[in-house]
């Protein structure tokens, strides 16, 4: 039974989330008005054509390699029975457990002079040939490969989604007419999963836009590098280059929804299952090797080149930075994360209360953060900040220098990723049991906490846990807030690896981030493995 009864309360409360998470964004706008500034009409002219069009050559790059590693993996995954099948399904997610930045300095190590890649060529060739080479990768194009080994999973997670439980039927029957299987995947099966593929390529866009880290070690100016170095400059510039990243975002989103909106599709659930084809031979191994190669390449060379330096440095472990860092980064991170979790099960609760455009339209404004570059998200806040103290006089630009602003900023980014992951915890539970409670007259809030709650805890420790990791892994949001002499794991590896130029005294703080973000996707994959089975 479906009480239709509207329930004000729980909508307003839903509206100041939106609020409190949306409006902030809005602030960044200001910088449109900035137009006259001496220093923003050289950015116009000599500047900004070159960040845009390097933006959009690293987006392109970087979304072309993932889709080269992500799509065939998840094919044959999907599609073929080998060796190694089950522990490559899983093991193809874990390189996004990796940061960008991270995966940028491991591999810059291993090509440096005296690297790892060095010392194996040294087998084969000698010292002077290979300096006669002159092997650099300290460029855009390597950037992009590299990017890609971090954010191939994107690709690969929604590819294997939609070749393994859509169209199977359609496949199926093109087979049966005789239809071979390479004229089957280019002619039937790609062009059906291109919706899903490109909903990847456009997270691995988000993934490179927001990059800083990166960026900045290779010496490649986008966007968001850009407004780093305005900001060092002069504020008004990179509130003004923020303010037009910004719009460029929101209305690409807008206008994304609009054509998902007007172009719906539907799959039927019951082709979910079906026979892997078999494989033999040396079919088998090329296949195995194909899905393996991403995994290697994205996963166990850095990590292995990781411990390697780490090796060295096990004092740093031991040491009172370290312990410290990591005590700072956990306070810093669980408190937003808190934030977030009980401002998605409220958007949640509301939504079931009040099914309406207008829940839908609350949702949509609270968590579109996560789409708007950190650096954007920083520049905003401290915008939102110093706007009412320049018109209150009330003293508000101490936020500025603690860490409540930083935290605020979190809460702006990473409502997404609470909200989401809670989702589906929250949609497994039957509608039946709160309306039971609410027909026995129990308030809303107490159908809530007594209903709720309990049957999502999991679901709720889940979400807290991913959240906090992915908060511990924020860079460029993390380096334009934080406070003086206040590092966190992100910010240490940065510096140590960037500043001091020491990948080998990064290395033990990075093992840690590549720790925790590997427990968190093994948990996101084993919640997403048991929803399927409820």
């Amino acid at each position: 039974m479906f009480l239709k009864r509207k329930y004000g309360g729980w909508l307003i409360v839903a509206f100041l989330i939106a609020t409190f998470v949306f409006v902030p964004l809005l602030f960044v706008l200001e910088g449109i008005a900035q137009g006259n500034n001496p220093n923003i009409e050289h950015i116009q002219e000599f500047v900004l054509p070159n960040l845009v069009f390097t933006t959009i050559r690293m987006v392109l790059g970087t979304s072309i390699v993932a889709i080269l590693l992500g799509v065939p993996s998840a094919y044959f995954v999907a599609n073929y029975s080998f060796p190694l099948r089950k522990f490559l399904q899983k093991a193809n997610v874990l390189p996004a457990a990796i940061p960008t930045y991270i995966m940028a300095f491991v591999y810059a190590s291993i090509f440096s002079i005296s690297g790892t890649f060095e010392r194996f060529l040294t087998y084969f060739v000698d010292r002077q040939t290979i300096f006669d080479w002159n092997i650099n990768v300290l460029t855009e194009g390597w950037l992009m490969v590299f990017l890609g080994f971090s954010l191939y999973p994107y690709v690969y997670s929604a590819s294997l989604v939609s070749f393994g439980i859509k169209n199977k039927r359609v496949d199926e029957a093109a087979a049966s007419l005789g239809s071979g299987p390479w004229r089957r995947f280019f002619k039937i099966i790609l062009p059906m999963s291109l919706p899903a593929i490109m909903s990847g390529a456009a997270l691995v866009a988000m993934e490179v836009v927001n990059d800083y880290g990166a960026m900045s070690y290779f010496n490649v100016k986008t966007i968001t590098a850009g407004i780093f170095q305005a900001k060092q400059m002069d504020y008004g510039s990179s509130l003004y280059l923020s303010a037009l990243t910004f719009i460029v975002i929101v209305g690409f989103f807008a206008t994304f929804y609009l054509i998902r909106s007007f172009r719906k599709y539907t799959a039927s659930s019951t082709s979910s299952s079906y026979d892997l084809t078999p494989t033999k031979g040396w079919k088998a191994i090329a296949i195995s090797f194909i899905v393996f190669l991403p995994f290697s390449l994205g996963f166990l060379f850095p990590i292995l080149e990781l411990i390697s330096l780490a090796a060295s440095k096990l004092d740093v472990v031991f040491s009172a930075t370290f312990f410290y860092t990591v005590s700072n980064s956990i306070q810093l991170a669980i408190i937003p994360a808190i934030i977030i979790v009980v401002f998605s099960l409220i958007l949640l609760f509301n939504n079931y209360l009040n099914p309406s455009k207008s829940g839908s339209l609350i949702i949509s404004l609270s968590t579109i953060g996560y789409a708007i570059p950190g650096a954007v998200i920083a520049v905003s806040v401290i915008s939102f900040v110093l706007f009412f103290d320049n018109e209150t006089k009330s003293g508000y630009h101490f936020l500025v220098d603690g860490l409540f602003l930083l935290m605020f900023a979190y809460v702006v980014r990473f409502m997404a990723v609470g909200y989401n992951t809670l989702y589906g915890g929250f949609h497994q539970i039957s509608t039946s049991l709160p309306d039971v409670s609410r027909s026995l007259g129990k308030s809303s809030l107490r159908t809530f906490i007594l209903v709720y709650f309990p049957l999502m805890r999991t679901a709720v420790f889940t979400t807290l846990a991913l959240v906090t990791v992915d908060i511990l892994k924020e860079l460029p949001l993390t380096l334009l807030l934080q406070r003086f002499n206040f590092n966190t794991l992100a910010t240490i590896t940065y510096e140590q690896a960037k500043i001091n130029e020491s990948v080998a005294d990064a290395a033990p703080y990075a093992l840690l981030l590549i720790f925790v973000g590997t427990l968190a996707i093994l948990t996101l994959v084993r919640s997403g493995k048991n929803q399927v089975q409820n």
